[in-house]
């Protein structure tokens, strides 16, 4: 089951990865965790907990938690909600100044994997986890149809 179950293949990948990622961004101040939420922050025309939670894949529990902790820091602010539409998020100053160094850092750290794999790899690597996600979407609508 180890060899073959793309679950715990997928995990082990995603946790050196990360790790690789980390150690680069830990000068920033920033995980490899936080660092998409912040860019995607400052690339959103109307940076939602909805629009994040679909760009991350992550659920609002575990998305609100991230944006709690990056809020404490001082990296966001988490405008006031309008009846049940929850308030735009901003990234402050620090936030700014933070994703500036972290992507700086980033860049070092893809270039170093550059180094490792080739470019077709890359590639390749990223076109199977797209496809994997969008077989992962379609089994999750199976699943939810064969369930009812």
């Amino acid at each position: 089951m180890n060899r073959l179950c793309l679950s715990a293949n997928l995990r082990k990948t995603e946790r050196l990865i990360t790790r690789h990622y980390d150690a680069y961004l830990a000068e920033a101040g920033v995980t490899a965790v936080q660092l998409p939420i912040l860019a995607i922050i400052a690339s959103a025309e109307e940076p939602t907990f909805r629009l994040l939670a679909r760009e991350l894949g992550l659920d609002r529990s575990t998305l609100s938690r991230n944006l709690a902790l990056l809020e404490r820091v001082g990296f966001v602010d988490i405008g006031p909600s309008s009846g049940p539409k929850p308030g735009l998020i901003t990234l402050t100053r620090k936030g700014r100044e933070t994703l500036r160094r972290g992507h700086k850092r980033w860049n070092e750290a893809h270039a170093h994997l550059e180094e490792v794999l080739t470019n077709d790899e890359i590639e390749d690597g990223l076109s199977f986890l797209k496809t994997l996600r969008r077989g992962a979407r379609t089994a999750a609508e199976t699943g939810e149809e064969l369930a009812n």
